[in-house]
């Protein structure tokens, strides 16, 4: 027969293994996340509280700013021996602020007429 030391020692081992099993059987798994950046304030859980983890900070620069220099303003030389186009020799009316040309039915007295923008006769002078 067994003493009761020897009770409470067998029963209080089992307890013991007992106990590290459901201790082991309830600890988390460490957490499998990716390293983002940042850094960690804070200690344990059960300690301290929630562990609190700040971002890297973000910064912003705006662009350079650049001044360029206006373009080169080039001159270019005359060209030599320049005259002006050739004029037209073919005769035409003048009436007015408008200019058109004879007609090949002209009878040669000197009067002749051109359209307006509205389409009225405007009566004229050949040149």
């Amino acid at each position: 027969m067994k003493t009761t030391r020897e009770r409470f020692l067998s029963v209080g081992l089992l307890g013991a293994g007992v106990l590290a099993a459901a201790v082991i059987a309830v600890t988390p798994k460490p957490a499998e996340a990716w390293w983002r950046g940042g850094f960690y304030v804070g200690g344990p859980a059960f300690f301290v509280g929630p562990p609190v983890v700040y971002p890297p900070p973000v910064v912003y620069a705006p662009p350079p700013v650049v001044y360029t220099p206006p373009p080169p303003v080039v001159y270019t030389p005359p060209q030599a021996g320049y005259a002006p186009g050739p004029q037209s020799s073919a005769p035409s009316c003048v009436a007015g602020p408008y200019v058109c040309p004879l007609p090949t039915s002209y009878n040669g007295d000197g009067s002749c007429s051109c359209f307006d923008n509205a389409g009225r006769r405007i009566f004229g002078q050949a040149r």
